[in-house]
């Protein structure tokens, strides 16, 4: 559920709702999603499909857990 409430907070805070063009900008920072929590990107770069896991700090700013990335 944290995670959900976290991926909406992102989502909110950035005005869209779609997953983001790129990776989320460092110093990125999230006043309603729960410290601790973990936030999920998605998004396609050069004909590959990219997934972004991010855990929120004590200071609500992002930090990037993992990257991954395929092809499609």
């Amino acid at each position: 559920m944290k995670t959900v409430l976290a991926s909406i907070a992102v989502l909110a805070a950035l005005g869209t709702s779609a997953a983001f063009a790129g990776p989320i900008q460092s110093g990125a920072t999230l006043s309603e999603a729960p410290i601790g929590s973990t936030v999920f990107n998605e998004y396609f770069a050069n004909g590959k499909q990219v997934h972004e896991v991010y855990k929120v700090n004590s200071d609500r700013t992002l930090d990037l857990v993992t990257r991954t990335s395929n092809t499609h």
